[in-house]
């Protein structure tokens, strides 16, 4: 008769190797799905943030815009009553700077030149200087925009400050 030992288990020799598998796979795949989420978070912080500053870049270039067409209005009404080089630029260095925030840089007897800000609200300004001239051919005053620059507004310079936190033995 023959005699055989059976050996009766439910679990195979490799189960254990393949439960460690698994776990390290979803305890991955958690990690990626956490990683993505946050960065997908940051992503949209920044579109945000950029929204922001490019909706007040837009906004303060109007505003230079609006400044440059007064100006432009000022201009054509001082040529319609001083049809003259030498009247016009007499006139308009005073007009010119009865506008708020517009200040004369340099004038003289064929050019004039002006500087004015238009400021953001996201740390950011507009700086245009113009070269305001007269034109005697077609009797009518011009303008050559000499910058057109997006800067930074001035913060606060702190002074650095040292402190002393040790107040024990020395």
């Amino acid at each position: 008769m023959e005699h055989k030992t059976m050996k009766s288990s439910n679990a195979s020799l490799g189960a254990g190797g393949t439960i460690i598998v698994v776990i390290f796979v979803v305890v991955c795949l958690t990690v990626f799905a956490s990683l993505s989420f946050v960065t997908a978070i940051s992503d949209l912080k920044l579109a945000k943030k950029t929204e922001e500053i490019n909706s007040d870049y837009y906004d303060t270039h109007g505003k230079a815009e609006e400044k440059l067409s007064e100006i432009c209005g000022v201009l054509d009404s001082i040529s319609d009553s001083h049809p003259t080089s030498e009247y016009f630029y007499g006139s308009a260095s005073g007009l010119l700077s009865e506008i708020e925030g517009i200040s004369a840089i340099e004038k003289n007897s064929s050019s004039l030149k002006i500087y004015y800000e238009a400021l953001g609200t996201k740390n950011q300004k507009i700086c245009v200087t113009l070269n305001i001239f007269y034109d005697e051919l077609i009797g009518q005053p011009r303008y050559d925009i000499e910058t057109w620059n997006l800067t930074a507004i001035e913060l606060p310079v702190f002074e650095e400050q040292n402190i002393d936190l040790w107040k024990g033995l020395e």
